[in-house]
């Protein structure tokens, strides 16, 4: 290997190792995105922090699985959209769960009751659209959309070739267009 693996990457390395406190740093570092990442893929708060739980188990309790050979977050993302389509495998109707609770979190306290409304609506709407997405085209939707992740990131931890994420992701979103058309076309 000729590159230096990244500072995630030598926290890992010193846990395998037996450094307690490096396997710490990185459930620090990390817990709060895994949860958020599988509660967008997942749609049920519950659901997402059992996988985020699920993912530092296997982390903690196999460490050896790591290899250096390419960004830490990477390892960890990939561990993370497995853990959730094995979620998403497990629940027979997924589209049923929708927690209405959530919808409040984003809300703009100072909107007016109509907008407010609008907005859950618009939300409830734009999760039930990535909730019917493929597996894939949802998994690389929220890694591009919400983690912020490249086409290069999303290929590696999928494990495809940058024209497969490109073209589910293209697919994906002509699915969330047609799904969400007339939310965008009311808008002023």
């Amino acid at each position: 290997m000729s590159q230096q693996p990244d500072a995630d990457a030598q926290l890992m390395l010193a846990f395998q190792r037996g450094d307690e406190n490096a396997f710490t740093v990185l459930f620090e570092r990390y817990s709060v995105r895994v949860a958020n990442t599988a509660y967008r893929f997942l749609n049920d708060k519950d659901a997402a922090q059992d996988v985020a739980q699920e993912v530092f188990v296997k982390i903690y309790t196999s460490p050896k699985t790591y290899r250096p050979d390419a960004a830490f977050s990477t390892w960890l993302y990939r561990i993370t959209a497995n853990a959730c389509i094995d979620a998403l495998r497990r629940r027979k109707r997924l589209a049923a769960i929708l927690p209405e609770e959530t919808a409040q979190s984003a809300l703009d306290p100072a909107a007016s009751p109509a907008d407010q409304v609008e907005a859950r609506e618009l939300e409830r709407a734009v999760r039930t659209a990535l909730a019917s997405l493929p597996e894939k085209q949802r998994i690389a939707v929220v890694l591009q959309r919400y983690e912020g992740l490249s086409y290069e990131q999303i290929a590696e931890i999928l494990r495809l070739s940058r024209s497969a994420v490109e073209s589910l992701l293209f697919r994906a979103k002509l699915t969330l267009r047609a799904r969400l058309s007339s939310y965008v076309e009311r808008k002023p």
